[in-house]
């Protein structure tokens, strides 16, 4: 209540007692008794009067602590399976969920993910697909009005939907990631970028540039080799170490017939690299049969003429004309 209306009902409350003694004990010739259940009465009953109009309002606050919520994502794709990662994965839901000093201080929900999220009824790692873009995004949705901090357990391979590190911003809750894997670095190559022209003209060469990289720490040699099919049409040495990870590379190739060509850019493995997927990509150009006709246009013959018909001839796509 504001201190504003308890002054007022103190005010009101004396104005009301003052009226009734003056009503009752001024010049009145009632006995005492009498006079004291009248005044106690009309003092009540103007005092309620008074209370009415003055309508105070009575605030009452309820304070109490109310526990965060704790989310548990758990990926139960098969992939956490292949990777030999299902007792891990287990093993820490149990331990978060069941962790007295966590219990205190958080709410615990835990759900599984695959395409879609679930709350956890059993986890058998068995679904064919892992979105955690839409599992954040879910989760994300469903404690948008609340402090809800989310634990991912994954391998961090997702097969479906958006690319998660995107979505993981648009989230306004923290995420901690405990990462399901073998955490071993492995020596590898790989092809990171490609760079080259969708069109070339018939006759002509393109340039390709290619972003080679190397995880690792021992000084190694591989080679770098295009094909055309089955024809290999270019090879280079190239050697890494720990310092030097990675390498830009350009050439230039002959277009030599028409046509969409597919070419395949290839790095050698290594003796002991695993992963070999990214050590090769595929690209495609087309090459197209096209002149263009160019019009030199002079009021006199000139040997300045033929030079530079000679020079713009000497792209094979362009045919000049002195008019």
């Amino acid at each position: 209540m504001a201190e504003s209306s308890v002054f007022y009902i103190i005010l009101a409350f004396i104005t009301a007692l003052l009226l009734a003694l003056f009503q009752y004990f001024y010049k009145s010739k009632l006995n005492n008794r009498l006079r004291a259940v009248l005044t106690t009465l009309r003092t009540v009953s103007v005092f309620s009067i008074l209370l009415l109009i003055i309508n105070p309002k009575f605030e009452s606050n309820t304070y109490y602590d109310e526990k965060p919520t704790l989310v548990v994502a758990v990926d139960n794709s098969e992939s956490i399976t292949y990777l030999e990662q299902d007792k891990n994965a287990e093993d820490a839901l149990k331990l978060l969920s069941d962790n007295s000093e966590i219990q205190k201080r958080f709410n615990i929900e835990t759900f599984s993910f695959g395409k879609s999220l679930n709350p956890i009824d059993s986890l058998g790692f068995s679904e064919q697909q892992s979105n955690i873009s839409n599992a954040l995004k879910q989760i994300g949705e469903i404690y948008s009005d609340q402090v809800a901090p989310v634990v991912l357990l994954s391998d961090g391979n997702q097969t479906y939907g958006a690319d998660y590190s995107f979505i993981s911003n648009s989230v306004n809750q923290p995420i901690y990631t405990v990462i399901l894997g073998d955490s071993t670095v492995y020596t590898d190559l790989s092809i990171k970028q490609l760079n080259v022209n969708r069109y070339v003209f018939l006759k002509n060469r393109f340039p390709v540039e290619i972003i080679a990289n190397y995880n690792g720490t021992e000084t190694i040699s591989t080679e770098l080799k295009i094909w055309l099919g089955d024809v290999l049409i270019y090879k280079k040495q190239i050697e890494f170490d720990a310092t030097k990870t990675s390498e830009f590379i350009t050439t230039a190739l002959d277009a030599n017939t028409v046509g969409v060509k597919t070419y395949r850019v290839e790095l050698t493995p290594l003796n002991k690299e695993k992963n070999t997927v990214n050590n090769s990509k595929n690209f495609g150009v087309e090459v197209i049969d096209q002149k263009t006709n160019i019009a030199l246009v002079s009021e006199r013959l000139h040997p300045d003429l033929g030079a530079l018909k000679k020079a713009i001839e000497s792209n094979e796509q362009r045919s000049v004309s002195i008019l």
